[in-house]
């Protein structure tokens, strides 16, 4: 593996931008974050030139309701009060509710319109309704149209003759299957913009990297994300994944891509730090990463926490874990601590030795109980015991 992979360039995601995510909760459609992870997108969709100016009773009107109806910090509220004017709540109040009508509950819709201000002053009837009535027309069900909205907010400022509508043909024509259609749509709805300056040409460089049209129809669908990196940047990605001697007749070249898509270099230089810090070298990294590439998409808290756990309390060596980095993608409390506690009574009452960790992390949880549990009849009542209670 080339060297430069591993002091790559990124796509300009921050490890937080990376990792935010508006969270449904079945019922009430409500999300976690109110902060934009992309602030370019919301401040680019703005321009000020054309904007009255406003009197400081406007100005003061304004501050108040971004801040005391809509949530809006402080900060955030000055900044959206200069580049968009209102002088009474008529058309934001139509907004919310329009979204109410459409599902939404109160409060979700004032973290959508935080997410994407320019919709303070949308036309519900004019541009909002029409690409409402055509996600119905494609088989897309109120809930569903409810996830697409909170999933990602711009894509209801986006046009629906010149994006929306083209971009879902494209894909239509590429994914045979509706329901993995409206899948991938759900999934990123940002995926049906920016036709002609990623999706096309991004498609075109799998291609031509040799990736077969069922794998490339598969990135789609997993990865609609990663297909809308810049098109430069993701021909440098494909190259690296090239360089590594990875078969693109594979999902794994796909996977690759992906993690090396959403990494910046700031993150993947640190994570590697973390992974030396534990004495892995550059050779275990490699190896690591081309088993399992989400290693580097795993926090860093994570990768201490799982680290730290199998070999400060099971008693594993940092090379183990190398040689099985599945397990830095698993659940701490829901999987690793449990059957790692587990495993240390065992080996602490001599019924069994060491093994891999493949052996006890890798399988489903009912082979897991009946391997390390249920056999040892004696002690299976304890052993669940103390697996359940790790498990809470």
């Amino acid at each position: 593996m080339p060297k430069r992979l591993w002091n790559r360039g990124g796509y300009g995601f921050s490890d937080e931008q990376t990792s935010a995510r508006l969270l449904l909760l079945p019922g009430s459609w409500t999300v976690s974050s109110a902060t934009p992870p992309w602030p370019w997108l919301s401040s680019r969709l703005f321009s000020t030139s054309s904007l009255p100016s406003l009197t400081s009773t406007d100005k003061s009107f304004m501050l108040s309701y971004l801040i005391g109806t809509c949530g809006f910090p402080p900060r955030t509220a000055a900044s959206v009060s200069n580049r968009l004017t209102f002088e009474t709540s008529e058309k934001p109040d139509a907004v919310v509710a329009f979204f109410k009508s459409h599902g939404l509950s109160e409060t979700t819709a004032f973290k959508v319109l935080r997410f994407t201000p320019r919709l303070l002053l949308a036309n519900p009837e004019r541009t909002l309704q029409p690409k409402i009535d055509f996600f119905k027309s494609k088989g897309f069900s109120t809930s569903d149209i409810c996830k697409i909205i909170v999933g990602w907010p711009p894509i209801l400022t986006r046009s629906l003759q010149n994006e929306i509508i083209p971009c879902f043909d494209f894909l239509e024509s590429m994914i045979l299957s509706k329901e993995m259609l409206l899948r991938t749509v759900i999934r990123y709805s940002g995926v049906l913009c920016d036709l002609e300056t990623c999706i096309i040409p991004n498609v075109k460089l799998l291609r031509d990297a040799g990736v077969p049209e069922s794998l490339i129809v598969k990135f789609i669908q997993y990865f609609p994300h990663s297909l809308k990196a810049p098109s430069k940047k993701f021909k440098e990605t494909v190259k690296e994944a090239k360089e590594m001697e990875l078969d693109p007749l594979r999902l794994q070249f796909l996977i690759v891509v992906h993690v090396m898509s959403n990494v910046s270099k700031t993150t993947w230089a640190r994570r590697e730090g973390i992974f030396r810090r534990w004495g892995w070298t550059d050779e275990d990294i490699s190896a690591a990463f081309r088993v399992h590439p989400f290693i580097m998409s795993a926090s860093d808290n994570k990768i201490e926490a799982i680290m730290d756990f199998l070999v400060n309390t099971v008693g594993y060596k940092s090379s183990d874990i190398a040689r099985c980095p599945s397990v830095l993608s698993m659940s701490l409390e829901k999987r690793v601590v449990p059957r790692g506690y587990v495993v240390l009574a065992l080996m602490s009452k001599g019924l069994i030795n060491k093994i891999s960790l493949s052996s006890i992390f890798q399988h489903k949880e009912s082979i897991f109980l009946d391997k390390f549990v249920h056999r040892h009849e004696k002690d299976a009542n304890e052993l669940l015991k103390l697996y359940r209670a790790k498990l809470t």
